[in-house]
């Protein structure tokens, strides 16, 4: 049998080939269409979209006018601590630090070291000026009898005010809680005061024995000599010299022993109180300041350029955010400070933030309604100011819906679901926030239209 193939089905590969050419064919013009284009094509392609004509609702409420800046959190007092002395030391060193900026401050807590003494935090509105010894009298010694009572070291015994020996086993349960030894008038453990007190003593049992003695020869003789002054006035002069000799010792005594010395102790007005500032390392030489506290109510401080402050007065609504904790707090404008370029202080104030840059700017005090949670201290915060707003709801558009025409007349364009665009004649009121106050002065306007802010 012969390969070679028959007519027909040679008739069937040549129609098979040319449907297959054909369709290619057809392809290669359809991608040609596409990618070809008329130079009309092209112009029609780079042209700008047609214009699309904007509108924004009319609103009916209360129009306010706002100031926004930011403002830093900050306690009302700053107490500036740096120690000048250290029992026993020659050179101020930073010896250790129990606390770092940003911390919390308590009753009793040791802040710090310095040449190996500690500063230790109470309560109280008057800073230490003085060294408090056994025997001092004053307000700041019935300031220390509190703070101590306060942690449970003092328990009375003492005139109010009179540093005695109550006073001084509450100090030595101080620095026994706080694990340093119990500073004293004589020095490290009282060194320099004991000849002192040793002659007191001897002085004492010196005049005891001369008294005994009369007392022993009154008793049992000799009688007092020719021109000897008579025993019993001998005796009387004795018991006086003993009698002076008993309260030197005892005034000695009272005025030595355990001692609060003014660097070891910082009294602040409000606990628990912030360290606001703190960057000595451990080796350091001590410089001022050495550490900042913060304590009181927080509140905020605010920098207001001159146009911004201008719209701000006392009493005025505020709103603080603070982004990072997620909360939100009413305050109330407390003043507002004169023009100013003064640096806000190192470490920040109530009264230190803001977007100045440097210039000049009004100090502005925000003081919260409600005491804010301490995790707000140091924070800072979005403040927001209402500087006016209207007695009532008003009817309000964006700024860009007012137009004025030649004619002094101003006018919104109102947009109906047709499309079709009317002026209407508005009086223009009040405006804040990009809004402003309308009232139609002839023609129809309501809550709910619509009008252009952008036209095609």
């Amino acid at each position: 049998m012969s390969d070679e193939p028959t007519p027909i089905v040679r008739r069937r590969r040549i129609t098979l080939v040319l449907a297959a050419a054909c369709a290619v064919l057809s392809t290669t013009g359809l991608l040609a269409s596409t990618l070809v284009k008329s130079p009309q094509q092209l112009l029609a392609d780079s042209s700008p979209p047609p214009g699309t004509q904007l509108t924004a609702v009319v609103e009916k409420r209360v129009l306010t006018s706002t100031v926004v800046a930011r403002g830093t959190v900050e306690a009302s007092a700053r107490l500036e601590i740096t120690p000048t002395a250290a029992e026993g030391a020659g050179t101020l060193v930073l010896t250790a630090a129990r606390v770092k900026a940003g911390a919390e401050v308590t009753a009793g807590q040791v802040l710090l070291a310095v040449s190996g003494r500690p500063l230790i935090v109470l309560k109280g509105a008057v800073p230490a000026y003085r060294d408090l010894k056994p025997g001092d009298t004053g307000a700041d010694v019935t300031q220390l009898q509190r703070a101590l009572r306060d942690l449970r070291h003092y328990r009375g015994g003492d005139a109010e005010g009179t540093f005695g020996d109550a006073t001084e086993d509450a100090v030595r349960r101080l620095y026994q809680q706080a694990g340093y030894d119990v500073p004293d008038t004589g020095g490290p453990g009282g060194r320099t005061d004991r000849p002192a007190l040793a002659e007191a003593a001897a002085a004492v049992d010196a005049a005891r024995a001369e008294v005994a003695a009369m007392r022993r020869r009154i008793k049992d003789g000799p009688p007092a000599a020719t021109g000897e002054a008579p025993l019993s006035e001998q005796l009387a002069r004795l018991e006086g010299r003993l009698a002076d000799a008993e309260a030197a010792e005892a005034d000695l005594i009272a005025t030595t022993g355990p001692m609060v010395p003014l660097d070891e102790v910082a009294f602040v007005p409000e606990l628990p109180a912030r360290v606001a500032t703190f960057t000595a390392r451990v080796g350091d030489p001590v410089e001022a300041p050495l550490l900042v506290l913060s304590s009181g109510a927080l509140r905020v401080g605010v920098r207001l350029r001159p146009e911004q402050a201008g719209l701000i007065r006392a009493d005025q609504a505020a709103a603080l955010r603070a982004d990072s904790l997620g909360q939100n707090a009413d305050a109330t404008v407390t003043s507002v400070g004169e023009l100013t370029t003064d640096p806000p202080p190192a470490g920040g104030e109530a009264g230190g933030a803001g977007d100045q840059g440097g210039g000049p700017y009004h100090p502005v005090l925000i003081t919260p309604r409600k005491p804010l949670p301490a995790q707000w201290a140091g924070q800072d915060v979005r403040v927001t100011i209402t500087a006016a707003q209207t007695d009532g709801e008003v009817l309000v558009v964006p700024l860009s819906a007012v137009s004025a025409g030649a004619d002094g007349r101003t006018t919104v364009s109102t947009v109906d679901a047709a499309g079709t665009v009317t002026r209407v004649e508005v009086r223009a009121g009040a405006s804040g926030d990009g809004f402003v106050a309308v009232s139609p002065a002839g023609g129809e306007l309501a809550a709910g239209d619509r009008v252009v802010v952008s036209a095609p």
